[in-house]
């Protein structure tokens, strides 16, 4: 599908107010995967007729807004460097500024079809940025904005990892969408970007030592389940990232790995949680439950590997609130750990659906205070690992982000679709603003288990 876009404006924005120069130290749980994660948003056009001047006002005031939002999260504005004494990255908020570009399109929604599902031409619709010999060169945070003929504007938004996790991003969206539709300032928490509690949680003088080799950490279930899977790891510090995350944004390298999206209705999905809650005397199931269970089993389903293999289920938890003392939802750094089932093939496709949803839950329940502290810590070794995607299912959850809240003055988001990520076969949950009350499933799969695993998924046969 073609997709033609003719940039009108590339500019580099900074707070509109100077920061204090300050090095924000960063967790290993920030470290894992500073890679940029885009996201494109999709507006219909407003009710009321535009003119070309007023469509300029809403995208000058978008403008006028990032600036003013880049005064309490100045570290968006600033750029990463590594640390020569460490090796290790860290943020030098510099007011260095993120980059906003503004663009036109010929085509209009209805030519895109179903907006949700990821199309490559949707690439086109965030900045792209060249590549940098000094990773100090790259900004941090990319937005794009693009009017299409039909009147209908997307925002494309990109921010690394290392900055921001799921939950610190999706904030800042909303702070900034709070400024641009005109609501007052003073209703926006005040974010808090230091890592320094986390850190000083897991290196303080009654803390247990630091192992040397992430390999060693046997008594975390995320990183010893692995060790039951075939995996290539491959050790990597913070200076070679860009190396090692290339390879996993490649689709092609992948073997024919390619994005697909599905849909769940939402009555689908309860009749689920309430069989599930019958059938496995569970006192509660949670959408994220049935659908991590449901896509597990698809997945494994489809890989047609042997019934003895053993596979892995991961899925991260938000530990803001499980960490003592606890971090508040206004951190805006990487809070997640990775909560980990293991089992056979065999066992898992033998298994009723309510007792995989009873191992999940129990994962959950597993990530304790110490199960964070010593997970955090676990990353803060030397090496990283990148385990083979084939016997690993990993799930995220975005259910739980409204994006249907960043208005920024032209309406509510009609649609979002997510772009390439670092590890493509990843699954993210999401809900279906196309559809509401449904769900979305959006990961890569093999062109050759691609026909298998959807007919899988859309069994409901449980």
């Amino acid at each position: 599908m073609e997709l033609k876009v003719f940039l009108k404006d590339s500019i580099t924005l900074k707070p509109c107010e100077q920061s204090k120069r300050q090095t924000i130290e960063l967790s290993g749980l920030d470290r894992i995967s500073p890679a940029i994660l885009y996201t494109v948003f999709f507006y219909k056009a407003p009710l009321t007729d535009e003119t070309s001047s007023e469509e300029d006002y809403h995208v000058e005031r978008a403008k006028r807004s990032l600036e003013k939002v880049l005064v309490p999260w100045f570290p968006a504005a600033g750029r990463f460097r590594i640390d020569e004494g460490t090796g290790k990255l860290e943020i030098d908020c510099n007011d260095e500024g993120v980059t906003m570009i503004t663009a036109v399109t010929d085509s209009k929604f209805e030519e895109l079809g179903r907006l949700h599902e990821y199309k490559a031409c949707y690439e086109n619709l965030v900045p792209q940025i060249p590549a940098a010999a000094d990773i100090s060169e790259n900004p941090l945070v990319v937005v794009q904005i693009t009017r299409f003929a039909c009147g209908g504007l997307s925002v494309g938004f990109g921010s690394s990892h290392a900055l921001f996790d799921g939950a610190g991003a999706f904030n800042f969206l909303a702070s900034w969408a709070h400024l641009s539709s005109g609501r007052d300032e003073s209703e926006l928490s005040v974010p808090n970007h230091s890592r320094d509690a986390l850190l000083h949680t897991l290196f303080s003088a009654d803390s247990s030592p630091t192992t040397a080799s992430i390999y060693e950490q046997d008594h975390i279930a995320a990183i010893q389940d692995l060790y039951g899977i075939p995996m290539q790891a491959m050790a990597s510090d913070d200076r070679c990232w860009e190396t090692a995350l290339a390879k996993f944004g490649e689709l092609e390298s992948q073997g024919g790995l390619e994005l697909i999206t599905l849909c769940l209705k939402k009555e689908v999905v309860e009749t689920w949680k309430g069989l599930a809650i019958e059938r496995g005397k569970l006192s509660k199931c949670s959408t994220f439950d049935v659908l991590c269970a449901h896509v597990w089993k698809a997945r494994v389903k489809a890989l047609v590997l042997h019934p003895n293999t053993n596979i892995c289920l991961q899925f991260p938890v938000d530990s803001r609130n499980r960490l003592q003392p606890p971090l508040g939802k206004n951190f805006t750094g990487n809070a997640f750990v990775l909560a980990s089932v293991s089992c056979l093939v065999k066992d898992l496709l033998e298994e009723p659906l309510h007792y995989t949803i009873g191992r999940i839950q129990a994962a959950k329940d597993s990530i304790t205070d110490e199960y964070v502290k010593l997970y955090a810590k676990a990353l803060e070794s030397s090496d990283k690992f990148f385990p083979s995607m084939r016997e690993l299912t990993i799930v995220t959850d975005w259910l739980k982000f409204p994006f249907q809240a960043l208005d920024f003055g032209w309406g509510k988001v009609f649609s979002a679709a997510l772009l390439v990520t670092p590890v493509p076969e990843t699954a993210y949950l999401m809900l279906n603003h196309e559809d509401h009350g449904g769900f979305l499933v959006r990961m890569g799969i093999g062109g050759q288990h691609k026909h298998h695993f959807i007919n899988n998924f859309s069994d409901n046969s449980y």
